[in-house]
């Protein structure tokens, strides 16, 4: 008997670990899903004014990213984000290449060897938001996006990416729906920390995807309003006359 009650405790314990794993598994979107959700949630307009709210010293930094097209095409599944950061103290430009991964959305940055032509380019139209592979630096400083609920998570430590000096960036990542949370990391090449300053980056506003199809809808939204605004118009001089 009570070699039965030990067993019916270590299956009742045993249903309690599995049981929350099958359903947190269940709730896992498909990746292809995953890869258009993160797409949606990092483009857009950002700045980090709640970090310089509570810190002055910080330099307010104003983030734009959008969809853009590898000239040629790209890998199949794969999607490409221009990324442009402006603040006082400094420009930075990237390219953002999203892929599906095994289980993860893999992420890859890459510079750009002349970036001074692609300023702006979030203002062009998305078919004249092209990148060229001539442009794109070699380096790959790779992270994982893993899903979890309500935002992806990456973490490229401990070998982070190498830097041009001989250290290393350690990057840290946190994609949600209206806020991006980054944490660069900066080691020098005898692995001292030089800057770790976490920023978190607030969704202003989207950027525009428009097309001909939009225009249309607006020009016609604007005409039948026009063409309300008149037939009452007449309706109120027919009144008067009567």
């Amino acid at each position: 008997m009570m070699n039965q009650l030990k067993a019916c405790t270590l299956t009742f314990l045993l249903a309690g670990f599995v049981f929350p794993q099958q359903s947190l598994a269940a709730n896992v979107p498909p990746l292809s899903n995953q890869l258009k959700q993160v797409i949606q949630w990092f483009t857009g307009k950002f700045d980090n004014s709640q970090n310089v709210a509570s810190n002055p010293a910080i330099p307010l930094i104003n983030m734009r990213n959008c969809s853009v097209q590898l000239a040629g095409g790209g890998t199949d599944g794969t999607e490409s984000v221009y990324l442009e950061q402006q603040s006082p103290v400094f420009n930075r430009v990237r390219f953002y290449s999203f892929g599906l991964g095994s289980g993860t959305i893999n992420l890859g940055i890459r510079s750009f060897i002349n970036s001074s032509s692609l300023s702006g380019i979030c203002d062009r139209p998305p078919s004249q938001r092209i990148i060229s592979q001539n442009n794109l630096a070699a380096a790959v400083c790779s992270v994982n996006l893993t899903y979890e609920p309500n935002r992806y998570v990456g973490n490229n430590a401990p070998a982070g990416c190498p830097t041009i000096t001989g250290g290393k960036v350690v990057s840290d990542i946190s994609i949600q729906a209206n806020s991006i949370n980054s944490l660069d990391q900066i080691f020098n090449s005898s692995g001292q920390l030089l800057v770790a300053t976490p920023i978190t980056f607030k969704r202003v506003a989207t950027v525009p995807e428009s097309s001909p199809l939009a225009g249309f809808a607006i020009a016609g939204a604007g005409l039948i309003f026009l063409n309300r605004k008149k037939q009452a118009g007449n309706k109120v001089k027919s009144v008067k006359q009567s």
